[in-house]
């Protein structure tokens, strides 16, 4: 290995991303690693900076919406398969989850060091019919319920105070009950394996990558970053005590996916409009509140572990 190049967000995890580059560092010059950093200073700017750096070796320190700026960098470079390695230091690393990534950082430089593989993995693609946008998601991209939560939990002065504790993921769930409150069903249409579906009353609607949103939440057990389909899940607007029960169940056991009120259908090509302006959210970060209208489709990249 000739040398690293770190992309490193240090305000993701409300700065856990500046522990961890401290401790990637302390690694690399113990195994004496050459390398460089390039550190985002505003919104997006590692979609450049992955683009600038492709064919290299690269390593993300941040959170998936880092890893997020990175794929989409390396995507639309001259080298759009160039391996990407992962640090997670985010408040849900839902990725690293789902594949199972190392997270302790004198491990995964040793492992990048001496014995590194190349793993194809699944990342969904989506066109937005309406703004014309293109982009790349590792994890997913949420209209609803999920996405208010995301909101609020971005905007939660409560993030900060427990990412300090290493609690991070509790702001999701306080911000679950705003969630409830706040979010309205809307209709959907869905188009899947020339199949239309339409939902009246929709409350969540998630194209997803792999089981996980939200700080781990299992929303869709059987979906996996290998299979290289893309899932949706639809859950219709349940009262409270509905809700609270199928919440139960999702962290109990996965028998949610057996609710008349949820809906999931698996493909490599997906279709989703809306009808209202929504919340929406890819990858954790925010989108603008708006109609979407979105064509989606599974790629893939190399992840380096």
């Amino acid at each position: 290995m000739k040398k690293v190049h770190l992309l490193v967000n240090l305000k993701s995890g409300s700065n856990k991303g500046a522990k961890a580059l401290k401790e990637i560092e302390a690694a690399l010059k113990n195994e004496k690693v050459a390398y460089d950093i390039q550190i985002s200073t505003y919104p997006g700017q590692l979609v450049p900076i992955a683009t600038t750096t492709a064919n290299e070796c690269i390593v993300i320190v941040g959170g998936d919406g880092s890893l997020n700026q990175a794929l989409n960098g390396v995507k639309n470079s001259l080298h759009p398969d160039t391996p990407l390695a992962y640090f997670p230091a985010g408040t849900g690393n839902d990725f690293a989850r789902a594949a199972k990534l190392q997270k302790d950082p004198s491990k995964f430089i040793r492992k990048l060091r001496n014995q590194p593989t190349v793993t194809k993995v699944d990342c969904g693609r989506y066109q937005d019919l309406i703004t014309g946008e293109e982009k790349y998601f590792v994890n997913n991209l949420g209209i609803g319920f999920d996405a208010y939560v995301v909101n609020k939990t971005n905007h939660s002065k409560l993030k900060t105070k427990f990412n300090k504790i290493n609690l991070g993921n509790l702001t999701y769930g306080i911000n679950i009950a705003q969630a409830l409150k706040g979010q309205d069903n809307f209709k959907v249409k869905i188009l899947t394996n020339e199949h239309t579906y339409s939902y009246d009353h929709a409350y969540l609607v998630t194209t997803t990558n792999h089981p996980y949103f939200g700080g781990g939440v299992p929303i869709l057990p059987i979906a996996n970053i290998y299979n290289h389909k893309l899932d949706i899940a639809i859950v219709e607007k349940p009262n409270l005590a509905k809700f609270l029960y199928l919440f139960s169940k999702l962290l109990l056991n996965g028998s949610h996916m057996q609710s008349k009120q949820f809906h999931y259908f698996e493909a490599n090509k997906i279709e989703v409009e809306t009808y209202q302006a929504e919340y929406g959210q890819l990858d954790g970060e925010e989108l603008n509140k708006r109609k979407f209208h979105l064509k989606f489709e599974v790629d893939h990249f190399n992840l380096l572990k």
